[in-house]
């Protein structure tokens, strides 16, 4: 079942980044109307100007990896990229830097529409990148899980016993097999460092 995209975006705050001052307090007036405290910057964003702030809405006309505080892709919040030329080039730079919905600067009534597309956009990435984790994570476990088994393997020689254990252990305390494996092999670890 899908959540429902977030419609209300009253009491939060944008960055607006755009070099022209007419077009960003346009901007800024529609973000005002729905709620949105927007501040206006024209230069490069630095690490303190992200401090609280909700959403980004950038200019890719005049936008480059230099004015942006963060890996392309890597954006901490919602980004709505405010599109105008149509250039190959600069859409080029703004699909590298993952923007999550696009509004061209001639239909800034649909601010709303972006907002909403742009934060569901973002919390569908964030989720992948979850998902993506997890599964690294435990492929990355599937060894310890070998050896955690043929540790348990060497004191009742039974690798499906050992293999039983191990699920035991994993149920018991409520965590994955990959992490019941990596407390088997620390604790093995310590044991026999204890021994020397």
């Amino acid at each position: 079942m899908s959540r429902a995209p977030l419609h209300n975006f009253a009491g939060r705050s944008a960055l607006v980044l755009h070099r022209s001052e007419g077009p960003g307090r346009e901007i800024a007036s529609r973000c005002d109307r729905l709620g949105i405290r927007a501040r206006m910057l024209r230069g490069d964003v630095t690490a303190e100007d992200m401090a609280e702030i909700d959403m980004v809405i950038l200019d890719i006309d005049t936008g480059d990896d230099g004015q942006l505080p963060w890996a392309p892709g890597q954006a901490p919040v919602p980004v709505i990229g405010l599109v105008g030329s149509e250039s190959p080039g600069r859409l080029t730079w703004a699909l590298a830097q993952e923007v999550d919905a696009y509004l061209p600067l001639s239909a800034l009534g649909n601010l709303f529409s972006a907002l909403v597309i742009a934060h569901e956009t973002f919390a569908q990435k964030a989720e992948r990148r979850r998902r993506e984790a997890r599964a690294a994570e435990r492929n990355a476990g599937r060894l310890d899980v070998i050896r955690a088994v043929l540790a348990l393997r060497k004191a009742n020689g039974d690798e499906a016993v050992a293999l039983k254990q191990l699920r035991a252990m994993a149920m018991v305390e409520r965590i994955s097999l990959e992490e019941a494996a990596r407390r088997i092999l620390s604790e093995g670890h310590a044991a026999r460092t204890a021994r020397r």
